[in-house]
C-alpha cells in the first residue's frame, strides 16, 4: 500500500497506486530483458514509462524514484550517452541527500558515477570514486567479501584504461583470491577475473601468460554453461584475438567464426556482441591483405549498430573509423579521409574537442597524412592526439609511444631527422617499459630507430 506521505500531488488512491507500481516493477524487468537482447531504444521507452508512473506516486524528488533513474542513466551510458546518464546519476545523489542516505549507502550510486565518469574520459576521477567505495566496502564488510571483489575488478579496468598494468594486474589477483574464497576455484566469476587477467597480460605483451588463462577460464566456463553462452563466447574471442596477435591469421578467423555463430545463436543477427565480433574478424581478415573483404564486414558492423544504437552512436564513429583503416589499406586515401572525418566529428559532437576517444581516430589521420606526403597535416592531428592523450591518461601508456611513433615519421618526412629520432627513442622508452623486448611494437619501432631511413608504417592497433 503506498503511504499518504510517498504518494505524489496526482491524488492516485492507495490501491492505485500498488496497481501502478507493480507495473513500473515489471517494465524495469522487461527493460533489463531488451537490454540484455540489444533493443536498448525499447529498453529506454520502457524505463521512461516507469520513471513516470513512480514520479506521478512519489514526486520527483522521492527516494523511490532513484532505482528506475540509475537504471536509466545506466542504459543512456550503454546508449553512448554518459553525459545525460551523469546528470540523471547527480540528480539520484541529490535526492539521496535530500533524504539523508548514509553515505555508506551511496555506493551503487558512486559506482555508477565511476563508470560514467570512464565513459567521458575522465578515469583519475573513476579511479578516486571506486576508491573511496572501497574504503567504504572494506570498513563495512571487512576485506573478503564478494563486493570488495567487484569494486576490485572494476579499479582494475581503470587502471587498464590507464595503462597501469601491473596495478591492474594485482586488483585482478586479489578479486580472484577473494572470489575463490567466496565461491570456490571453479565458480564462473573466478573464470571471469581469469579472462580480465588474460585481458592484462595480453595488453602487456605476455601473448603465452594471456593464452593460459583463458584456456583456463574457458574450462570453468564450459563445466558450467551450455556451450552456446555469451561468456563463452567472450572468452573464445579474447583467444582468437590472441592467435591474430600471434600472426596465426587462419586460426583466429576460425575461432572468430565460431563465435559469430554463437552468438547468432545467443542473440539473432543484430546485436552489439555480434558487431564485435564483425569487427575482430574484419582486423583479422585486413591482416591478411584481404582489404575489400575487411570493408565488407566493417561495413557490415556498422549496419548493425546503426540499426541496434542510431546513426550517432559512438560504436558507428568506431566502425567509421575502423572502414576509415580499410580503405587506407586499399589505397583510396579519398575514400579513407571521408570515413576518419566522419568519425572524427561523430565523436567531437558527442564528446567534445579533448575526449580520450578522439585519439585513434585522429592517430589513423596522421597516420594517412604521412601516407600521403602531407607531414604537416599529420604532426598537427598527431600533436593534438598526443596532448590529449597527456592529460588524459598520461606519457607513460603504449598510445603515448605508437603516436610519438608515428610523430616521428612525420618529421622524418619532413627533412628533420633529428626530431625524428628523439620521438623515436621516446617511444621505444614508453613500449620497453610495458612490453617485452620481442613484442611486435618494441620491434617494429627499433627497425625505424635504427635505419631511420624510411618512415615505418605504424602497428593496425586502431
Amino acid at each position: 500500500v503506498v503511504s499518504t506521505q510517498s504518494t505524489g500531488s496526482s491524488g492516485i488512491n492507495a490501491e492505485y497506486g500498488e496497481f501502478l507500481l507493480k507495473e513500473s516493477a515489471l517494465l524495469n524487468e522487461l527493460a533489463q530483458v531488451h537490454t540484455n537482447i540489444g533493443n536498448l531504444t525499447y529498453a529506454n521507452t520502457l524505463l521512461e514509462r516507469s520513471l513516470s508512473i513512480r514520479e506521478s506516486i512519489h514526486g520527483s524528488n522521492g527516494l523511490e524514484i532513484c532505482d528506475t533513474l540509475s537504471r536509466l542513466a545506466m542504459l543512456r551510458n550503454k546508449m553512448g550517452e554518459p553525459n545525460q546518464a551523469h546528470s540523471q546519476l547527480n540528480r539520484v545523489m541529490r535526492i539521496q541527500e535530500r533524504h539523508d542516505v548514509p553515505r555508506h549507502e551511496f555506493g551503487s550510486t558512486l559506482c555508477n558515477l565511476a563508470a560514467v565518469s570512464a565513459a567521458l574520459g575522465e578515469h583519475e576521477k573513476s579511479k578516486v570514486l571506486y576508491q573511496s567505495v572501497l574504503a567504504t566496502k572494506e570498513k563495512q564488510f571487512g576485506l573478503w567479501h564478494p563486493e570488495i571483489a567487484t569494486t576490485l575488478s572494476n579499479i582494475a579496468m581503470v587502471h587498464m584504461a590507464l595503462g597501469e598494468y601491473e596495478e591492474a594486474k594485482d586488483a585482478l589477483q586479489r578479486t580472484r583470491k577473494i572470489r575463490g574464497r567466496v565461491y570456490g576455484k571453479n565458480h564462473p566469476l573466478v573464470a571471469s577475473t581469469m579472462a580480465n587477467l588474460a585481458s592484462v597480460s595480453y595488453t602487456m605483451g605476455d601473448l603465452k601468460d594471456a593464452m593460459k588463462l583463458n584456456e583456463e577460464a574457458l574450462e570453468i566456463q564450459q563445466a558450467c554453461y551450455s556451450d552456446a553462452h555469451p561468456l563463452i563466447a567472450v572468452t573464445i574471442k579474447n583467444m582468437a584475438m590472441i592467435e591474430n596477435s600471434q600472426g596465426d591469421y587462419d586460426k583466429a578467423k576460425s575461432l572468430y567464426e565460431r563465435v559469430l555463430k554463437m552468438e547468432e545463436v545467443i542473440y539473432g543477427e543484430l546485436h552489439p556482441a555480434i558487431a564485435s565480433t564483425l569487427n575482430n574478424l574484419a582486423d583479422c581478415v585486413l591482416e591478411q591483405g584481404e582489404t575489400a573483404k575487411a570493408a565488407v564486414l566493417f561495413q557490415r558492423a556498422m549496419e548493425t549498430n546503426e540499426i541496434v544504437f542510431g546513426r550517432d552512436h559512438p560504436d558507428v564513429a568506431r566502425n567509421l573509423n575502423n572502414l576509415g583503416r580499410a580503405f587506407k589499406e586499399m589505397g583510396d586515401y579519398d575514400g579513407a579521409k571521408s570515413k576518419l572525418t566522419s568519425a572524427l566529428q561523430m565523436k567531437q559532437k558527442r564528446y567534445g574537442d579533448a575526449h580520450i576517444n578522439l585519439v585513434p581516430t585522429l592517430m589513423n589521420l596522421g597516420d594517412l597524412f604521412n601516407l600521403t606526403k602531407q607531414p604537416n597535416k599529420a604532426r598537427e592531428v598527431l600533436s593534438r592526439a598526443l596532448k590529449i592523450t597527456e592529460k588524459k591518461i598520461g606519457m607513460k601508456h603504449p598510445d603515448a609511444a605508437k603516436i610519438l611513433r608515428l610523430l616521428g615519421n612525420s618529421f622524418y618526412l619532413m627533412g628533420d631527422l633529428s626530431t625524428s629520432e628523439k620521438l623515436l627513442n621516446k617511444s621505444l622508452d614508453i613500449l620497453e617499459q610495458v612490453y617485452e623486448t620481442d613484442h611486435p611494437y618494441v620491434l617494429a619501432t627499433r627497425a625505424d630507430l635504427g635505419s631511420c631511413t624510411r618512415p615505418g608504417a605504424a602497428p593496425r592497433i586502431f
